[in-house]
């Protein structure tokens, strides 16, 4: 396994990181194994959630042995001080540990989100710091403007941004400030949430005249960037882990034409997924948190999470959605031209509760 500085923790993270999404589905003694030949193989950071269902029980049981070897992140999503302070304790509770490495503001799309976190969920951070639970501070997010705003402040030592094949904005603005600054540079959706994951008898690529699946081509172009130190990537089965280990052991420094020719092709493709940008929120005349709603769709159809994305759309979103009147406000600002309405009419059918009917 390759390592790379994270910024100025000093760490030298795997440059393959540990997603921790997909082991929600996996029995306990499953994701308990895939994660261990995860940390056999060399890999070294995980990423984790208070709101990614059971993944910080696994992860805690699955580090035990090895918690001075790994580095391990886990984000809250809440938006008040009490609830992140709180969401804190039931992480290290979960991971049963006292400290974790770092703790990661989650989802931060928009610079009104920027202000309203950084006063009473960055202090609960900080003053968890300071109490010894948390040794880093961080954020996450998916519009590169306002990762790029919050690391001005100079409050985070981590960031955690979406970039993948067909979403590389990053590497114009957002990672030479990270460099710029020191503050850690980490990336998510390396393979578009699994939308990149095409199996290789529907559609290869070419690298190196070689015909790889686009998952491989995908992971190859992430960890090209040498600006990034870790590529979170989601792993539930052990033959997943061995094939990005084995990515992770050598270097992928592709050439500049082949890495600008794999994005392009990309992109005239046809892989139309939710960049989780939140472009479209603004437009939306009827507040429908369309990026949450894909992103549970994204659950259902890739990861095949069905109870929890059903459950979760018909408590929080199933209303909301089915005030959509498909005005199209939405699509006039998806960089990925998605077709928004017809999307959200999907998540419906597939997520919402069987006895409502919909026009």
């Amino acid at each position: 396994m390759l390592y790379r500085r994270l910024g100025r923790t000093g760490f030298q993270a795997s440059v393959v990181g540990f997603g921790g999404i997909p082991i929600m589905r996996r029995p306990r003694p499953d994701a308990v194994e895939i994660l261990r030949r995860a940390l056999e193989l060399g890999v070294n950071y995980i990423d984790t959630a208070r709101n990614y269902g059971d993944s910080e029980d696994k992860v805690g049981e699955a580090v035990r042995g090895w918690r001075d070897r790994v580095f391990i992140t886990t984000k809250s999503h809440f938006k008040t001080k009490a609830e992140v302070a709180e969401s804190i304790d039931e992480s290290l509770r979960r991971f049963a540990l006292d400290w974790v490495d770092a703790v990661l503001m989650h989802g931060v799309d928009s610079d009104e989100d920027l202000e309203s976190r950084s006063q009473g969920p960055l202090e609960a951070i900080k003053g968890a710091r300071a109490a010894g639970k948390v040794r880093y501070i961080g954020l996450s997010g998916h519009r590169n403007a306002v990762l790029c705003r919050a690391l001005r402040t100079g409050a985070f030592d981590l960031v955690l941004a979406s970039y993948n094949l067909t979403n590389d904005d990053a590497d114009r603005e957002l990672f030479p400030l990270a460099q710029e600054l020191d503050v850690g540079i980490t990336v998510m959706k390396p393979i578009g949430g699994g939308a990149l994951g095409v199996p290789p008898e529907a559609l290869q690529f070419h690298v190196e005249d070689k015909a790889v699946s686009t998952a491989e081509a995908a992971l190859r172009f992430a960890l090209s960037n040498s600006s990034v130190a870790s590529v979170c990537v989601g792993m539930g089965r052990l033959s997943e882990v061995e094939a990005n280990v084995a990515l992770g052991a050598i270097p992928q420094a592709m050439p500049r034409a082949e890495y600008g020719a794999l994005s392009e092709r990309a992109k005239t493709l046809g892989f139309t997924f939710c960049q989780g940008c939140g472009y479209c929120l603004p437009n939306c005349p009827e507040k429908i948190n369309i990026q949450e709603v894909f992103r549970l769709l994204a659950f259902h159809d890739q990861y095949g999470m069905t109870g929890y994305a059903k459950a979760v759309f018909r408590a929080w979103h199933e209303q909301a959605a089915a005030k959509c009147t498909e005005c199209s406000a939405c699509t006039e600002r998806c960089p990925a031209s998605l077709g928004i309405p017809e999307l959200l009419r999907e998540a419906r059918l597939k997520l919402g509760a069987k006895d409502q009917e919909y026009d």
